[in-house]
Parts: C-alpha cells; sequence; structure tokens
C-alpha cells in the first residue's frame, strides 16, 4: 500500500515519534531519531541494489546469505552474556563485506551499509542498555496489508479518517482486546440493529 503524505503531515509524525525508536525500512522521508532498520529489508536492499548493478540471480544469492548470516547469527546471540565482542565481531564481518562490494563496483550497497549500519545495530545495542526492541516488523506488515485488501475493495471508497479508525482499529483488536472488546459492546449496546452471526460449519 502507497500512502502519499504531504511535507506538513510528515513533519507532525516526525514530531509524535521525537523520542522513540522507529522500525521498518530504511526510508529516507521519515527523520526519526533513532531508527531499526528491519533485518529482513536489509538483505532485501542488498539483493535490489545487486540487480540494479546487473549482478546474475547465483551471485546475488551468494552475496544476500553472506550478509543474512551474519545478521541472523548475531540475532541469534543476543541474550548470550558476551553480545558486546558479538556485535564488534558481526561490525567487523559487515565492514569486510562493505569493502568487496566498494572493490567490486557495487557502490549502492556501499552506501546502503556506510548510511545505515548503526540502524542496522541498533537492536543489539539498545539490548545493551535492557532496552527490547523487535529486529523486524512483521506484524506490523501484516496488519498494513489487512488494511490495503479491505481499502482496496473496489465497492469501498475510504477518505484519510476513514482509513486511520480502520488502522487504529485493528491496532486495538491486535494489541489492546480489553479496550477492543468494550468499544464492541458498547457499539451493541448504542444501536439495537447490530447482530452477531457465527458460522459455526467448516
Amino acid at each position: 500500500m502507497v500512502v502519499r503524505t504531504s511535507k506538513e503531515e510528515r513533519m507532525r509524525t516526525e514530531k509524535e515519534l521525537s523520542g522513540l525508536i522507529a522500525l521498518g525500512d530504511a526510508d529516507k522521508r521519515l527523520k526519526a531519531e533513532e531508527r531499526q532498520i528491519d533485518l529482513i529489508h536489509v538483505w532485501r536492499e542488498v539483493n535490489y541494489k545487486l540487480w540494479q548493478h546487473g549482478v546474475n540471480l547465483k551471485t546475488r544469492k551468494e552475496y544476500v546469505n553472506e550478509v543474512k548470516g551474519i545478521l541472523l547469527r548475531l540475532k541469534n546471540s543476543i541474550d548470550k552474556p558476551d553480545l558486546e565482542s558479538r556485535i564488534k565481531k558481526a561490525e567487523k564481518a559487515l565492514n569486510e563485506f562493505v569493502k568487496e562490494m566498494d572493490k567490486n563496483g557495487y557502490q549502492r550497497v556501499t552506501w546502503f551499509f556506510r548510511k545505515h549500519m548503526r540502524n542496522i545495530f541498533l537492536f543489539a545495542y539498545k539490548r545493551l542498555e535492557g532496552i527490547n526492541i523487535p529486529w523486524h516488523n512483521n506484524k506490523m506488515e501484516r496488519k498494513m496489508g489487512e488494511i490495503a485488501k479491505r481499502m482496496k475493495n473496489k465497492w469501498m471508497k475510504w477518505s484519510e479518517r476513514g482509513a486511520e479508525n480502520l488502522a487504529n482499529l485493528l491496532m486495538k483488536m491486535r494489541y489492546e482486546w480489553n479496550v477492543y472488546e468494550s468499544f464492541i459492546v458498547e457499539v451493541m449496546r448504542l444501536d439495537g440493529n447490530i447482530r452477531w452471526e457465527v458460522n459455526l460449519h467448516p
């Protein structure tokens, strides 16, 4: 789903995110103070940027698997007592990979890692501070996919406010069930025409 926003809306969102950690891809339009780049997006970016350089599929897979191995080894070590040394080891390995990309002339890959290295390892740095943040945002992307499917229904037209209300309702349903349940009960109380129907057929 593509959401187009004005400069004013982006500035308002950035202000609301002040002091929070953003989790997502490397979209440069959102200027969060701290950002964890979804690790799945990292190796997708590597694959895409290598494709832009005309690298064949077999070679792309080898490079992607190298990056994936470095990052997943660190992710799987997040609770180890020697986490700090493991972070340094992963950084060293990724920097060696970047040097290889630079040597081979894959500047798009080199630029991506040099700009976002801190954002790629933020989940591990924060764990050293006792802060737990996810290394991916799959749950949120699935919810956004659900919103997109509902909004693309050819018989429906959504306003910006309606889309925001739908997103809020789905987030309440997923992460604050008690609040969502109270809302449903209140709606049913106010509108006597609402009826629940349960289909038990397989």
